[in-house]
């Protein structure tokens, strides 16, 4: 576990959707947060940033390219932020073959290595800081400077939105080990930055701490909506995979302690690489890797709803702890550990 914990640790920084740490898939299985009705490469595509306060706009021939959006996090200098990069293909396949490694092997240098070269093969082409007015002013008022909240240079104030100043960065970065092809589709992503922050515009900003309002359904086509918080004072919310090994293997050990939880707690799952209640081939993958491990809890199909919570996903699997009023507590626990979840739920009420 230590180890999966440093592996998603070192490859946050990279951004890729769903395809950090365990949840490595092939271009064509990973689920981009832009969206659209339309499948043209000459439309516009979106895609809501609630807690940023942002929605970006996209051309979908630069999401082709390899443009990819950062789940919402924070920089290295502790500002909320949320970022757009360039993930090549050779950083697509280095993901792939560091899934195939068993964790057992998985030692620190060897993590440093893959982290190194998917550094070099992913590329920054947007930094957006949101920062509270207040302290943006008082910081300013002591000298700061955009580039002192930005990880990257240079940087420019962009606006306010609510109580916040949004400073953002579009570095001029080297091409690191890309070759030749990918280089091209680079520099054609990182002209495009400027135009997408011409199109950028501010949305309310969600509170993080607040699992977002949905009606969705099961794995089995039952509704289910976010009154489910309500019915238990703690809501353990798995989130995996079907083509996650350590997602899989774990599945009998929750099922077995989902069996066994007392009155007072629940557990969920939402299966993250399931494209929306027509994806018939992930819903039966699901159904019988839930059945063979005798799985009893909910299973829930994630849609447009629970976008902005999807989004925050940096690997397979992650739990989170949702109170029975819709907050999250606690830290969310990144890898397979139902001993730590379990210790978490015991010291929530011991405490609570």
């Amino acid at each position: 576990m230590k180890n999966k914990k440093l592996v998603t640790a070192l490859m946050s920084i990279l951004i890729v959707f769903s395809l950090i740490g365990c949840n490595a898939k092939t271009q064509e299985q990973n689920t981009n947060p832009f969206v659209s009705s339309e499948t043209s490469k000459n439309k516009i595509v979106t895609t809501n940033v609630k807690e940023r306060g942002l929605c970006f706009s996209i051309a979908q021939k630069y999401l082709d390219k390899g443009i990819s959006l950062e789940p919402a996090s924070e920089n290295a200098k502790g500002f909320k932020n949320v970022s757009i990069f360039y993930v090549s293909p050779t950083a697509i396949t280095l993901l792939q073959e560091i899934n195939t490694i068993d964790s057992a092997n998985l030692t620190q240098e060897l993590v440093m290595e893959y982290s190194d070269k998917l550094a070099s093969s992913s590329r920054c082409l947007m930094e957006i800081i949101m920062v509270e007015t207040t302290q943006y002013d008082s910081l300013t008022a002591e000298g700061a400077k955009p580039e002192d909240f930005t990880y990257f240079a240079p940087a420019q104030v962009m606006g306010t939105n609510d109580i916040y100043t949004y400073i953002v960065s579009i570095p001029d970065l080297d091409d690191g080990t890309l070759n030749e092809s990918e280089i091209a589709d680079y520099h054609a992503c990182k002209e495009y930055m400027q135009t997408v922050q011409d199109n950028l515009t501010f949305i309310p900003v969600e509170a993080e701490n607040i699992m977002p309002a949905f009606t969705t359904k099961d794995i089995y086509g039952n509704d289910v909506d976010s009154s489910i918080f309500s019915e238990k004072k703690l809501t353990v919310v798995n989130v995996w995979g079907t083509f996650c090994g350590p997602c899989i293997r774990e599945m009998p050990d929750l099922a077995d302690w989902a069996s066994k939880m007392g009155d007072d707690v629940q557990l969920i799952g939402i299966v993250g690489d399931i494209n929306g209640e027509n994806d018939t081939q992930h819903i039966e993958l699901a159904q019988t890797i839930a059945q063979k491990a005798n799985v009893e809890f909910t299973n829930l199909i994630p849609n447009n709803d629970l976008s902005s919570f999807m989004s925050n996903i940096i690997g397979f699997p992650t739990t989170f702890f949702v109170d029975q009023n819709g907050v999250l507590v606690g830290e969310p626990i990144v890898g397979a550990n139902v001993n730590g979840c379990k210790e978490f739920v015991e010291n929530y009420f011991s405490t609570n």
